[in-house]
């Protein structure tokens, strides 16, 4: 179980460092405490669903021996690895106007989520929950960790949670600190997004390559 305490950490904050969630956290706060509540729980059950859904499945089709999924757990670890390298690479060539432009876009993405009803708002956090290709990439890898750990079904239950709650951190984490703090938390928030956005590229591609080497390192530790 500490081996995949450990993956799940891994995994955990490759998925939480999203810069995206975090600004439309923040932006979402800009309507109300009410919405960004919504937004918040919205984007938790949405990981905590599918990282579910991952497990359950997992474990239905677990009739294979634990070295075959030790075999492709490594495996997927080994390609995301790679993917993660060729991604730094990418991040390492992009151009400042190409980050500026992207940036842009994404800003006009968030802003729309402030003037956004209550329902709809809820409906946005989920699907973001969900994610696109990288988180559910990492949410299936997660997955994988959590059935091949040989634990009962109370400590899987636990491995999903610790997962869960570390990969929504840039989310639940800010809605808290705002329903408990209010409009005071709003400003301090703004001003580490707009850092955070500002030095994101050159922290992702180290990041991104410490990750990719962990990940190379774990996947070997599971082949030998």
């Amino acid at each position: 179980m500490i081996h995949a305490t450990i993956q799940l950490l891994l995994y955990a904050l490759l998925a939480g460092f999203s810069a995206l969630a975090f600004a439309a956290t923040i932006a979402v706060m800009q309507s109300g405490r009410l919405k960004t509540l919504g937004f918040g729980v919205g984007f938790v059950i949405g990981q905590l669903l599918t990282c579910s859904l991952f497990v359950i499945f997992g474990v239905v089709v677990a009739g294979a021996s634990t070295r075959t999924h030790s075999a492709l757990l490594a495996t997927l670890e080994l390609l995301l690895a790679l993917f993660l390298i060729a991604v730094a690479l990418r991040l390492r060539r992009a151009s400042a106007v190409e980050t500026e432009g992207s940036s842009e876009r994404t800003q006009a993405v968030v802003e729309r989520l402030g003037r956004m009803h209550f329902l709809t708002t809820s409906i946005a956090g989920f699907v973001l929950g969900i994610g696109g290709p990288k988180r559910l990439l990492l949410t299936a890898l997660a997955a994988t960790a959590i059935t091949t750990a040989g634990v009962r079904d109370a400590g899987e239950t636990a491995l999903v949670l610790w997962y869960c709650a570390l990969a929504t951190v840039l989310v639940w984490g800010p809605v808290i600190v705002y329903v408990l703090l209010g409009e005071r938390a709003v400003g301090v928030m703004t001003r580490a997004q707009q850092r955070l956005a500002q030095r994101q590229p050159g922290v992702k591609v180290y990041a991104v390559l410490v990750l990719a080497g962990m990940l190379i390192l774990d996947a070997l530790s599971l082949l030998l």
